[in-house]
């Protein structure tokens, strides 16, 4: 690991504040298909703001981070800003269920003590999870058959799907009176009891109680005074602070690539994943976030079903390996052995594309925070990118997990996409049913032997790891900004020529 010269938290910290300064409202989000470490990201970023809000996404979206003094933190509701003491807002476009926040606010207040009373905000209009969410999201998989998406199950399609429709329930109309409430998830009980009857035609239900819509309405009125203090109308919250001069992070969900209308339908999450969709799902004026920070991982990887034109190997293989080989996903001899060992096969270029796949797998410990599968890992993907970055416009780039090219000779990057023998337009993406089938270009780019695991400043890096990094930024013509050297709060780089030009 190298070492000598870092640079302290005291002055990383002076550095940021100078580049973020500059955007009082700033908006998160990830480049390619989730997994990137947002969460790490916007837990070192919230230090900057006053609030920080989540505007898309459920229970679905896993963000793992680390607090200050090292504690690891796991979120799905609430933003990563609990840990730094901000305020933390649910807003209008997040699927709540309210079960899982308020485990999650028990699990945070384990790490970092009571949680105070108005610390996170609900917005009263956010849709609420039932249990027939999950029970439906099961169903539609079984009728996609071999096309089913692999959700997490968690039923947030449902969720979004019948909010469409208007006939989702609104957490605030769980205090419009019982009787009220009781109607409400009466009408929801009657609109999806049909599908229900099909299920149970097809023997779907097995072991499965569908409850009635009074059993369901006692549930959640039980949890509703817990909730009460949360709640608010987080658009009306959010613009009065805003008028005060509250300095606001948006924290996206799920990523770009998983976008409802942007990413790989239908083999994507159901809410906005993309930079434009922060201001519509907080309610806040369609200029609110003019800049925005992009988080990409440095080898993307995937879970669940869909296009995923870098992959290296297998699907689902990837998804059963950690649960196959848990060993190796536990620090030990048996996981440093394997490193060592396919490490050694792939610079000797005797490495099945399997073995690259898993050496990066095990590497990055690839596995999700909501479900535990293992990731599917591909190369880095420069036309992916390069779409997202049209979609986005981000002022600036986060690329994580750098470190996982340490040691290696050299490493395939895609450049371009061949599409029936046409090469696909820089900043264009084919729909998913054409995506499966492009040919990915690749060239190979240098590595460096040493390991950076740790780094966290520039010029200790070696120099081809600098080269790597000025050739990408030149390729994506973006400026990265920031660059992640471990799953650590504190490995990250902070790269002064970008941070220059940002802050100029």
């Amino acid at each position: 690991m190298l070492q000598g010269g870092i640079m302290t938290q005291s002055e990383l910290s002076r550095t940021l504040e100078s580049v973020f300064e500059k955007y009082p409202n700033l908006c998160v989000v990830g480049g390619a298909f989730g997994d990137e470490g947002k969460g790490k990201i916007a837990a070192l970023l919230s230090h900057y703001y006053d609030v920080v809000a989540r505007f898309a996404g459920g229970s679905n979206a896993g963000h793992t981070y680390f607090t200050s003094d090292g504690k690891k933190m796991v979120s799905h509701l609430i933003p990563c800003g609990l840990a730094a003491g901000k305020t933390c807002v649910i807003g209008r476009g997040v699927l709540v269920n309210l079960e899982s926040l308020l485990g999650e606010l028990d699990a945070a207040a384990q790490i970092l003590g009571p949680i105070p009373a108005k610390a996170v905000l609900v917005d009263q209009q956010s849709v609420v999870w039932t249990p027939y969410h999950p029970i439906l999201e099961a169903y539609f998989e079984q009728v996609r058959g071999a096309g089913m998406i692999k959700t997490t199950g968690q039923g947030i399609g449902p969720m979004a799907g019948l909010h469409r429709l208007r006939t989702g329930v609104l957490v605030g109309e769980l205090f419009a009176g019982s009787s009220y409430c009781k109607e409400r998830l009466k009408q929801l009980h009657d609109a999806l009891w049909p599908l229900f009857s099909e299920m149970a035609r097809r023997d779907l239900l097995r072991g499965i109680n569908i409850p009635s819509a009074d059993q369901v309405a006692d549930g959640l009125l039980a949890l509703a005074p817990k909730i009460r203090p949360m709640l608010s109308d987080t658009s009306f919250e959010l613009c009065g602070r805003q008028k005060r001069g509250a300095r606001i992070l948006a924290e996206g969900a799920q990523s770009t690539g998983l976008d409802l209308s942007w990413g790989t339908y239908p083999f994507v999450s159901s809410t906005m994943s993309t930079a434009a969709g922060a201001a519509l799902g907080l309610g806040l004026p369609p200029a609110t976030f003019r800049h925005t920070l992009l988080v990409t991982k440095v080898l993307p990887t995937r879970v669940g079903a869909g296009p995923f034109p870098s992959e290296i190997w297998e699907r689902e293989s990837a998804e059963q390996f950690p649960k196959s080989h848990p060993e190796l996903f536990r620090s030990g001899k048996p996981r440093a052995q394997y490193l060592k060992n396919v490490l050694v096969a792939v610079n000797a270029g005797s490495a099945s594309n399997k073995d690259i796949a898993r050496y990066f797998q095990v590497l990055g410990d690839e596995r999700g925070a909501t479900t535990g599968r293992g990731r599917s890992v591909g190369y880095l993907d420069l036309p992916w990118l390069r779409y997202a970055i049209r979609l986005n416009q981000p002022m600036a780039l986060a690329l994580t997990r750098f470190d996982m090219l340490s040691g290696l000779k050299r490493i395939p990057v895609v450049t371009e996409y061949l599409l029936n023998g046409q090469l696909v337009p820089a900043g264009q993406m084919p729909p998913s049913w054409e995506l499966a089938y492009v040919k990915p270009l690749c060239e190979s780019w240098p590595c460096w032997p040493d390991d950076i695991s740790g780094c966290c400043q520039e010029d200790l890096l070696p120099q081809s790891a600098r080269h790597f990094l000025t050739k990408l930024e030149r390729e994506l013509g973006v400026p990265i900004l920031l660059v992640g050297t471990g799953p650590k709060h504190a490995d990250i780089i902070l790269r002064a020529g970008a941070a220059e030009r940002l802050a100029a």
